[in-house]
């Protein structure tokens, strides 16, 4: 096959293609600096019409690799042409495997054709507010592949930290794939992650620290596992973000001081009141400066590692409900806002009460529901950054459509027929 061919039988072609390469960087550059290619904030995403219709036929015309099979009736509950659907997207998971993924990666030209990443910013925009992501991962190195794909842009970066447990073919693909890529790494530090330990959150604080020297201009930190999938587009995240004015989402259950108690024989630092959320958070980049550069924050972590019984759940959230610690971005005081940093069915009691709405579809595990084909009309009209989570392997044909859905409002948005108000997300921001 063309795309796997030793480097140096292709040194002809590989010439060839690095002019075209600098050709259209120049005329980027040059589209970018004439201020020819405008903010679709002020209007629609207008480029000048060539530039427009080569982006279009690259990423959403007739040549885009972006696998359509034809969601929409799905979507709606109807499931005719189901199994000929599912059976599609079984073959097209049993081929990408991990030697598959080293082998494409030799050419990373044609990884990125092959796999349909879009490569472009897209809107200014999208351009002047870079996003940085980290991705916390043990298995399934497609999963993962697909979840950095529809979230992947140029402008933002990416960190992802393989738990060590994985295998060693697992941490290879990864890394291999992140080296096509200048704003994706993989972290060479590989941590244990056990549940309701502190190594649950070191890699988040390893990523941060990374993220924090690699990239000077991103606006905020999405942490993620690779079980998890984007209910936005990237625009309608900038969009999002953008209307938090400045401030961080992250959940609060209520006041958990006793879940501290009794394992430390000093009290809580600084006077804080310890709060339960999640290790699932959206921050500004002057909160992860607090996290890496604050004594206090380092003091928290430290006296939580040893004293809470769950440090990642307190950690984040506690730092951003005690306002006299003047974190960059936190609430003033203890309320329950809106989180929207997650869309997540949980089976427990109390949870279930509340969404009755909201059943599982697919099938719990550890009281989480993880989505299947019934569970994605709820998917497409949900307010959320996230929904957690999805096994690839279980119901590929799910996560197939939830793609679909997100590449088709991307494209929407780059003809001008999709748009985004804010204003619903600004109204629960906190003051």
């Amino acid at each position: 096959m063309y795309c796997l061919r030793e480097r140096k039988e292709v040194n002809k072609d590989l010439f060839i293609c690095m002019l075209m390469i600098c050709s259209v960087i120049f005329l980027f550059y040059f589209l970018d600096n004439t201020s020819i290619v405008h903010d679709y904030a002020e209007s629609t995403r207008s480029y000048n019409e060539s530039t427009h219709l080569y982006l279009q036929n690259k990423y959403f015309g007739e040549n885009s690799k972006q696998k359509i099979i034809g969601c929409k009736n799905i979507f709606e509950w109807d499931m005719s042409g189901v199994e000929t659907a599912r059976n599609s997207v079984t073959q097209d998971l049993k081929y990408w495997t991990h030697i598959k993924y080293q082998e494409l990666t030799r050419n990373c030209s044609c990884f990125f054709e092959k796999r349909g990443y879009i490569t472009h910013f897209l809107t200014t925009e999208e351009q002047r507010f870079p996003i940085a992501f980290s991705i916390i991962m043990y298995k399934n190195v497609q999963q993962v592949e697909r979840l950095l794909r529809a979230i992947y842009r140029p402008q933002n970066i990416y960190c992802i930290h393989v738990d060590s447990k994985a295998d060693i073919d697992i941490y290879k693909s990864i890394s291999e794939i992140s080296h096509c890529f200048e704003n994706v790494f993989v972290l060479r530090k590989r941590i244990k992650v056990i549940w309701g330990k502190m190594s649950v959150l070191t890699p988040e604080i390893l990523c941060m620290e990374e993220l924090w020297k690699r990239h000077k201009t991103w606006k905020y930190f999405i942490n993620l596992t690779g079980q998890e999938f984007p209910l936005q587009t990237n625009y309608e995240l900038v969009k999002i973000l953008k209307a938090y004015n400045g401030k961080n989402d992250i959940s609060v259950a209520k006041n958990e001081s006793r879940r501290c108690s009794g394992r430390s024989r000093t009290p809580p630092p600084y006077g804080i009141q310890i709060m339960k959320g999640a290790v699932h958070i959206a921050v500004t980049r002057s909160y992860v400066d607090y996290v890496l550069h604050d004594r206090r924050a380092r003091v928290i972590l430290k006296w939580m590692s040893h004293a809470c019984a769950v440090p990642d759940e307190e950690f984040f959230a506690t730092l951003n409900y005690n306002s006299h610690l003047q974190v960059p971005g936190s609430y003033k005081g203890y309320t329950r806002k809106s989180y929207l940093g997650r869309f997540k069915v949980w089976k427990s009691s109390i949870h279930y009460l509340r969404n009755i709405t909201s059943p599982c579809y697919g099938k719990w595990v550890r009281s989480i529901c993880i989505f299947s084909l019934k569970d994605l009309r709820r998917l497409s009209t949900r307010k959320e950054l996230f929904a957690n989570k999805f096994h690839l392997h279980e119901n590929p044909l799910t996560y197939t459509c939830m793609e679909e859905l997100i590449f088709n409002r991307t494209r929407d948005e780059f003809e001008g027929k999709r748009t985004l108000n804010a204003s619903w997300y600004h109204q629960r921001s906190i003051s």
